[in-house]
């Protein structure tokens, strides 16, 4: 499994809290803050996630569905955060990695889509998963309404 360094810096910490009107004062004035819970999306700028999305399983899916193999046709559904104790804090660095979880085929009113699960765990120094990320996002069919 391919991990991903994902250093947690403190100026970041701060802007991200800025940025998304979490303003606790431990975010903001803390150089050891923990982090927003939310603030683990950021990770998608150190790490390019997703792959999971684009696998042969995810594509056989898609071929059986009938529905476009197409990066412009996957729309996110969900995030979820699950912490294994104590949030991470600024000035960690945490190694990340991506794993499939499940593809399923759902038929809804506008015809089907094909669903897709998969996590990016965050473990700390010592290979424990401190936090995971879920993710949930659905390929569909465009032009329907």
């Amino acid at each position: 499994m391919h991990m991903v360094k994902f250093p947690i810096e403190w100026g970041k910490v701060r802007e991200y809290a800025t940025a998304t009107g979490a303003g606790r004062p431990a975010y903001l004035d803390n150089p050891a803050s923990v982090i927003p819970p939310t603030f683990l999306a950021t990770v998608v700028y150190w790490k390019a996630i997703g792959n999971t999305v684009r696998s042969a399983e995810v594509a056989e899916a898609c071929a059986t569905a009938g529905v476009p193999f197409d990066i412009t046709s996957l729309l996110s559904l969900e995030q979820e955060y699950v912490f294994h104790g104590p949030p991470p804090r600024a000035g960690d660095t945490l190694l990340t990695s991506e794993r499939l979880h499940d593809v399923r085929i759902k038929h809804g009113r506008n015809g089907p889509m094909v669903i897709v699960r998969f996590v990016v765990s965050f473990c700390g120094d010592d290979d424990k998963v401190r936090a995971e990320c879920w993710y949930t996002s659905a390929y569909v069919q465009k032009g329907k309404s």
